[in-house]
């Protein structure tokens, strides 16, 4: 494998390779005072400038090939071993820190130890350890399984605001006995990189670690590449014994596993081949043997290894918590300068850090910070740094467009959200409601504001109304509009699916939060109808026909309309503190000589659909749903019933958007003047909008669907609707409900009964 330099380390090998005279190898002498002069480290080191010599040139061009003193060759080989591009501070400490390099500035006569160390005051007393041929041999025998962290210096910069954590892993790996331990923390929260700060500090020698631990290494084991080609069970058996082997004849090296559950599962719930393998590994952490820290999430802690209790008991426990928002800006800022660096010329205000934390708070809770405002942050860079238009600062614009990317979906702008703006979208779909979409504007966008702090979603709305007057569509809107215009952002509950009874809500409860492990049609990860909210918790979250669900479902509410947030069968946190509730329901509404739910005393049967809110209540009730529940309705919206000047609105709309897909088709659609008047008539007010639909499916849907199928629209330009002459009507009550169509002078006639 080639050795990959980065072009300041390469330049500074090419300086090395031109002041070598003819037929002379590339020593470890030549190579550190190249690396010095052409890599920038004279402020890093300023003590050793009187002892390296700048490189004196003796060739006109890099030759293409000079042999490696015997010396260098095994720390090549590691670099190019391990695959990473290697810049020239990486090389000129390894060679500091191996023996070859240490004999070769005593031969330039350092005598002070201490001068190898960087201007931080960390110390750079060598070990015997570090530059010995027995830790070469362990490289290059564990380089098959994963990556030396402390071969090389992690490419991670340095740590912030995490002290507490450094100095808890510190403890556990001083301890006597029982030195492993497990970092757990959701993802997202730094876990790895806290091993990769202390891998840092181990390989610059940092005073700040205890003097045993800065003479150890350690070592970050891929749990695939022990099975990866394993086809027989033997011989992921032979590789776990051949690591074990290597970590155990050095205990300078400690174990590092990412994703630790991936390695150890627990025997209690399902055995296969390599369980019997892992067990080995078990034995090697309780006779003290080797010494092992592991990163993983609560979920996989609690499904994979805390059940085994043997197993738990092996590993101190450190938690990690996402940081505040100081916390994380203080982290941001630590990283600015780099990404400056890497997008330059592009500067970041600090002013756009804090309003990353913001954004990305708000719109990717499921995600926990830094690493979402990190990713965030990142992604705006690499937008203003590939725009067509050369951008010298990262703005909001950039933030947004960043996002969008990330969530999948565009995000409202704030001057869309205005009231008149959610009426007008509404009102342009929903006929005969103005009053209650209103009412629905203001609260939708009082919802969005932060003026008044709280705990639970942003609103709690309770959709009451006769069927078919646009209840459930205005919640579509909603969602829509919360997506952005071309993506809903809804999650859907049918009430009518939840079953379950005041005694058992456990198969309504499976239904919404997910199966439990261990029963019928559990999969892990799946979770219920409410775990899409960590996809979309920006979102309308719609209980449909919500008198239908059980008791069970208007106790979970009040836990989420409380406090924003439930977990679901996985350990995961469901929040809605940035989602719409919004329930529908049919329940106290009165028809046409009928009433669904309780009729009101003295109450008399009406013309059009009504609905009264203490019917509504009391109805509700009856299914289990007290006082407790309304109190955390934040807006009860009356939906009136549609009289026929509504519908006959309805209607045109609809014959408008008919004749847009005939104009496709490259027919012209019109109609007279009656035709309209004529099909609201046909309405009945109990059936709401619905059944208009339906009249114009039947009587002229189903007429243009005929003609087509049956070659009669070839060479028409125009279709033309109008209602049936009385005279023509020889059975008036055999043709209600129908239509006839015939062709005349090009252009089809459908005629209405």
């Amino acid at each position: 494998m080639a050795l990959k330099l980065d072009p300041q380390c390469q330049a500074a090998v090419d300086l090395a390779k031109r002041a070598l005279p003819e037929g002379t190898d590339l020593d470890v002498s030549v190579l550190l005072s190249s690396l010095y002069y052409r890599g920038d480290l004279k402020q890093k080191y300023p003590s050793l400038e009187k002892y390296l010599s700048e490189p004196v040139i003796c060739r006109p061009t890099v030759p293409e090939k000079v042999a490696l003193a015997p010396e260098l060759r095994p720390l090549f080989q590691n670099f190019a071993d391990l695959g990473k591009t290697v810049s020239a501070e990486e090389l000129f400490q390894a060679l500091l820190n191996c023996e070859a390099g240490r004999q070769a500035l005593i031969k330039l006569g350092v005598t002070d130890l201490s001068l190898l160390g960087p201007t931080s005051g960390a110390t750079a007393t060598l070990s015997a350890w570090r530059s010995s041929a027995a830790r070469l041999s362990a490289i290059q025998a564990l380089s098959s399984y994963g990556r030396m962290l402390t071969q090389t210096e992690p490419p991670h910069g340095r740590v912030v605001e995490r002290e507490n954590v450094i100095r808890a892993l510190v403890r556990t790996l001083s301890r006597f006995k029982r030195r492993n331990v497990i970092l757990i923390g959701a993802p997202g929260t730094g876990k790895s990189a806290m091993i990769y700060e202390m891998a840092r500090r181990m390989y610059r020698l940092d005073t700040s670690l205890p003097s045993r631990l800065r003479d150890m290494d350690i070592f970050e084991l891929s749990p695939a590449f022990l099975r990866s080609g394993a086809s027989m069970v033997g011989q992921y058996d032979e590789r776990v014994k051949s690591l074990l082997q290597v970590l155990q004849t050095h205990p300078k090296i400690i174990l590092f596993v990412d994703e630790i559950h991936s390695l150890f599962h627990s025997g209690l719930y399902e055995r296969g081949p390599f369980t019997d393998a892992n067990e080995a590994f078990k034995g090697a952490l309780s006779r003290g043997e080797i010494t092992c820290i592991g990163c993983t999430t609560p979920a996989e802690y609690r499904h994979a290894i805390e059940p085994d209790r043997a197993l738990e008991r092996r590993f101190g426990i450190i938690r990690l918590e996402p940081p505040s928002r100081d916390t994380t800006l203080a982290i941001l800022k630590a990283r600015k300068a780099r990404m400056e660096e890497f997008y330059a010329p592009l500067a970041i205000p600090d002013e756009i850090l804090q309003r990353t934390i913001e954004l990305s708070d708000d719109y990717l809770v499921s995600r926990c910070q830094p690493d979402k405002s990190i990713q965030l942050l990142d992604e705006a860079c690499a937008y203003c740094a590939t725009a067509e238009t050369v951008t010298a600062v990262v703005g909001e614009e950039a933030l947004r467009q960043a996002l969008e990317d990330i969530i999948g979906h565009g995000l409202v702008g704030a001057d869309e959200l205005t009231e008149s703006n959610i009426f007008r979208r509404l009102q342009k779909n929903i006929v005969g409601q103005d009053e209650a979409l209103r009412e629905i504007s203001r609260a939708f966008v009082a919802g969005l504001g932060e003026w008044s702090k709280r705990s639970g979603p942003r609103g709690v709305f309770l959709f009451g109304g006769p069927t078919g007057v646009g209840k459930t569509e205005t919640a579509l809107l909603l969602a829509r509009i919360l997506g952005g215009g071309d993506h809903e952002n809804l999650v859907r509950v049918d009430c009518n699916t939840l079953h379950g009874s005041s005694h058992d809500g456990g198969p309504t409860l499976n239904r919404l939060l997910g199966v439990p492990p261990g029963y019928i049609g559990y999969a892990r990860g799946q979770g219920g109808l409410l775990s899409r909210v960590r996809d979309l918790p920006e979102s309308i979250v719609l209980f449909d026909e919500f008198e239908k669900a059980g008791p069970v479902v208007g106790r979970l509410l009040l836990q989420i309309i409380d406090h924003g947030k439930v977990e679901d069968v996985d350990g995961n946190t469901l929040d809605f503190r940035r989602a719409y509730i919004v329930f529908t329901t049919n329940a106290g509404c009165s028809y046409d000589h009928r009433q669904m739910g309780f009729r009101k005393p003295g109450a008399e049967s009406v013309e059009t659909p009504s609905l009264d809110l203490e019917l509504l209540k009391r109805e509700l009730r009856v299914l289990g749903l007290g006082e407790e529940f309304f109190g955390r309705i934040t807006h009860f919206i009356a939906f009136k019933g549609l009289d026929r000047s509504a519908i006959g609105t309805i209607i045109e709309k609809q014959l408008k958007s008919l004749r847009e897909v005939s104009e496709t088709k490259g027919l012209r659609l019109s109609w007279s003047g009656d035709v309209v008047s004529h099909l609201a008539g046909e309405w009945q007010p109990r059936f709401g909008v619905r059944f208009a639909t339906t009249i114009l499916r039947h009587r002229i849907g189903e007429q243009l669907d005929l003609a087509e199928a049956q070659g009669e629209l070839k060479g028409l330009k125009e279709i033309r609707l109008e209602v049936m002459k009385l005279q023509k009507r020889k059975n008036e009550l055999a043709l209600a409900g129908f239509a006839e169509r015939r062709t005349e002078g090009g252009k089809l006639i459908i005629s209405l009964a």
